[in-house]
């Protein structure tokens, strides 16, 4: 179940499996990433520093996010990784950050081996099945069980609003008798992204998956989304403390 707590001052969202875990997504109200919105530069930097101060690390390891499938083991002190949207880590105190804005965001977490990780999945990476990829690469290059896993399956757009033609819907269903996957109205497609993305989980063996219901297009009140604000927006974030 997720719920919203406050972060020393900020509002943030957090899953009831990994409560007591330095993992959460971040809201409006305390932005890292102002992407085009220029305007809350200074204030990402001032919340940046924030994070880094009460999460008691010094640095921030943070990607390039294309959209693609490239999944990172994560270098001790390396804190860039381009080209990337999935990182994976078991170094002590790698306070990991991707960012999103309508996008799928995962958090994955191991408690045996104190292993974690963050999925950028959008409709591009969904249909690169980059969530069940970096189950794949934690359990080879780490040795982790995927039935040891935790998945948290972030707010993102819901099968509400994301809306899309026949390309897009062909890329990503593959059973089309699978009608909870998707709904079709006026020869458009509205797609359940975080079910695709549940699905893949469990295809790689994940067996605890929490799944948030916020649709972040209908509550951009309180998280950014692309398709809602026509792409002039700053992002959210989910983060995870190793």
């Amino acid at each position: 179940m997720f719920y919203f707590e406050n972060f020393y001052g900020k509002k943030i969202l957090k899953s009831s499996l990994l409560q007591d875990k330095d993992c959460f997504f971040t809201t409006r109200e305390f932005v890292l990433t102002p992407s085009n919105r220029t305007d809350l530069a200074d204030e990402c930097e001032k919340n940046r520093s924030f994070l880094k101060e009460k999460l008691h690390s010094n640095y921030i390891t943070t990607a390039k996010q294309v959209h693609g499938d490239n999944i990172e083991i994560i270098e001790s002190n390396k804190t860039f990784y381009d080209n990337t949207d999935a990182m994976i880590s078991n170094i002590p105190n790698t306070l990991l950050l991707m960012n999103f804005a309508d996008c799928v965001p995962i958090i994955l977490y191991d408690k045996e081996s104190k292993s974690g990780a963050i999925a950028h999945a959008g409709w591009r990476g969904t249909a690169a099945k980059i969530a069940y990829k970096t189950v794949q690469k934690m359990q080879k290059e780490l040795n982790i069980k995927p039935d040891s896993i935790i998945a948290l399956i972030g707010p993102s757009i819901g099968k509400c609003c994301f809306e899309t033609g026949e390309e897009v819907f062909e890329q990503l269903i593959e059973d089309k008798q699978n009608k909870e996957l998707y709904e079709e109205k006026n020869e458009k497609y509205f797609i359940d992204l975080k079910k695709i993305n549940y699905n893949q989980l469990k295809e790689a063996g994940v067996e605890k998956i929490d799944t948030c219901t916020y649709c972040t297009c209908c509550m951009s009140d309180i998280f950014f989304s692309y398709r809602k604000e026509k792409g002039i927006t700053a992002r959210h974030s989910a983060v995870i403390k190793i």
